[in-house]
């Protein structure tokens, strides 16, 4: 069986993800954006098809989300705009990783796999944030859900990561 590969629909789940985390008040699409990345995921079965998959993920999400770097530098507009994709690039690790633990999580659970992509998610979600260099909090998932204040409030109990599990598990 021929794996189904579409780079396009992993370009639209990053753009609807990104723009749920910008201040357009549209938090709304991380309720299903991930549903094409995870169905790509689904569809694919190598481990070199994964790491593409995440590079092009996590190249267009961090891309929509931390475009501003390139003018808020104070530098030229030239160091502004190797500096964010620079950015751009070393963020993108962190979904690459994602990507290949799933593929290595796919390999022992192949009809069950999906469940595991929150707590995958959430566990480099975390590892990032210890590290301002890696992207930091603000580009968690949990940070599109700001408009919702309901829900935003269950932070108190669960942190960020909560919300965020959140989100991946209403997209599974």
């Amino acid at each position: 069986m021929r794996a189904f590969y579409s780079p396009p629909a992993l370009i639209i789940s990053a753009l609807l993800t990104g723009l749920a985390q910008q201040p357009l008040q549209l938090g709304w699409l991380a309720w299903f954006s991930l549903v094409p990345f995870i169905f790509v995921m689904n569809r694919i079965t190598t481990m070199r098809h994964f790491i593409i998959a995440g590079f092009i993920w996590g190249c267009t999400y961090y891309l929509t989300v931390i475009f501003w770097l390139a003018t808020n530098l104070g530098t030229t507009a030239l160091i502004g705009t190797i500096s964010m994709i620079a950015a751009v690039l070393y963020c993108s690790l962190n979904i690459i990783l994602i990507c290949m633990l799933m593929k290595v999580v796919k390999n022992y659970y192949p009809h069950n796999w999906f469940w595991l992509l929150p707590f995958v998610w959430i566990t480099i979600e975390y590892l990032r944030n210890m590290d301002v260099l890696t992207g930091g909090p603000w580009t968690a998932l949990a940070n599109s859900q700001l408009d919702f204040l309901t829900l935003a409030q269950n932070v108190e109990i669960t942190g960020i990561y909560g919300i965020s599990f959140w989100l991946i598990f209403i997209n599974i």
